[in-house]
């Protein structure tokens, strides 16, 4: 070896001791990241009530599950809650929730924004496969629940933000196999509200902060 190379060696076995020692001495700290979006600024946010094409009374439970993760992150805001949307409509004298009906609100109730939502759940979808020797059968029966919100400037009428997320949950299932046969079936209407909290978990995820694990040098 010459001597250049000999030098090249020494300096490239130099900056390798002094990286592993760096990350010897290392250790992890927990950094907190802020929301993408922070709501403090708004003084009073009001929230309607989730709309939806359920017959049963989860509009509630979707809108209270919604709020309180926003809460919960943070926690000075202050929310207005302004009740089932036709019911509001009809005190505001308007047809829909348009722009001039957000308006409408931020006169009469004095809040800088409001949250929407709506959530849709499908009928039940059955999933069936057969195994490639036709020896097994496996079905099983799913819901799909889809969820929208919106958060609205009441000042200019303007969508300052909104989300979508949707899911699907198994309900009822069926294997089968040349030895044995299982069923397992869940009443959905019992697991509703579990599903919505989900969903409504993952729609706010902008407004959570969020926790990092870092390296830094001791």
């Amino acid at each position: 070896m010459g001597i250049s190379n000999l030098r090249t060696f020494k300096i490239f076995l130099g900056s390798l001791v002094v990286g592993l020692s760096a990350v010897g001495c290392a250790h992890t700290v927990v950094v907190e990241i802020p929301p993408k979006i922070d709501l403090q600024p708004y003084k009073t946010i009001g929230i309607v009530e989730f709309t939806s094409n359920s017959k049963e009374n989860f509009n509630q439970i979707a809108t209270q599950k919604f709020m309180g993760f926003i809460q919960n992150a943070q926690p000075q805001l202050r929310f207005l809650e302004l009740g089932p949307e036709d019911q509001l409509l009809k005190k505001l004298g308007r047809n829909s929730l348009d722009i001039e009906a957000i308006k409408a609100i931020e006169e009469k109730y004095g809040v800088s924004s409001i949250f929407t939502g709506s959530f849709e759940i499908s009928d039940m979808k059955p999933e069936v496969s057969i195994g490639a020797d036709l020896s097994s059968l496996r079905a099983s029966a799913v819901v799909n629940i889809s969820m929208v919100s919106k958060h609205w400037d009441t000042v200019s009428g303007a969508t300052i933000w909104s989300n979508s997320r949707q899911g699907h949950w198994k309900v009822a299932g069926i294997n089968s196999n040349s030895k044995d046969i299982s069923f397992s079936m869940n009443n959905p209407e019992d697991h509703y509200g579990r599903y919505l909290e989900e969903l409504a978990f993952a729609a706010t995820d902008n407004f959570r902060p969020h926790y990092v694990k870092r390296n830094v040098p001791k």
